[in-house]
């Protein structure tokens, strides 16, 4: 895995890259590349509803597709996951079959305010604006608008009535920066009792003491 002389002229602007555990959703437990990228066309709605985001939007640094696949290739985790920010505003096709040519899985972390570029292996929808801006930018693909819904929840917020078809639906409890709100993850539990088609997702790496 990793052939990292695949050359590329496209340039991503990123925050972070890091080698860590995926810490949330069907694949919990995972080891797998982060590649944080800068910016975020959604961070206006995010700001608006009082929505936390792991990334700061002053600082990135220039990569192409090659130093990424280098850095890549120093580890043995056969997933690469686009994260943010908002990924689907910088990564394109050309991009995703690149790397998917070095040999690696590719998941995306995302906030429906654009539909992610096909050739995914795994796309993940954490919804920061309208769903009615998502149903009608996003296209259905095998009858899913993507593999994995996840919603966060405060205590008192009832389960989500979503048109949106994933094949995984989660709920996850918001945190209080790093500490886990023992108030919304008893709320979680009580949803996803109530409404079986959901399932709890707790951000676990935060739990866990890594990135």
């Amino acid at each position: 895995m990793g052939n990292t002389d695949i050359s590329s002229n496209s340039t991503l602007n990123v925050s972070e890259l890091f080698y860590s555990l995926q810490g949330e959703g069907t694949r919990a437990g995972e080891a797998s590349l982060f590649v944080r990228l800068q910016g975020c066309s959604a961070k206006h709605a995010c700001f608006q509803s009082g929505i936390y985001c792991d990334t700061e939007f002053e600082s990135g640094k220039p990569m192409n597709v090659s130093d990424i696949g280098k850095f890549a290739s120093l580890h043995r985790a056969p997933w690469i996951v686009w994260t943010g920010g908002e990924p689907t505003d910088q990564l394109t096709p050309e991009i995703i079959d690149r790397v998917k040519r070095m040999g690696y899985k590719q998941s995306i972390e995302c906030s429906g305010i654009k539909q992610p570029p096909a050739g995914l292996d795994w796309v993940v929808l954490s919804p920061k604006v309208a769903e009615h801006i998502i149903l009608k930018k996003w296209e259905e693909r095998d009858g899913y608008h993507c593999d994995e819904l996840r919603w966060v929840r405060h205590s008192g917020q009832s389960i989500p009535n979503t048109q949106i078809k994933a094949k995984e639906y989660f709920i996850s409890p918001h945190f209080d920066g790093l500490e886990l709100n023992d108030k919304n993850i008893k709320h979680c539990i009580k949803l996803c009792m109530e409404n079986p088609t959901w399932k709890l997702s707790v951000q676990q790496h935060k739990l866990w003491q890594i990135l």
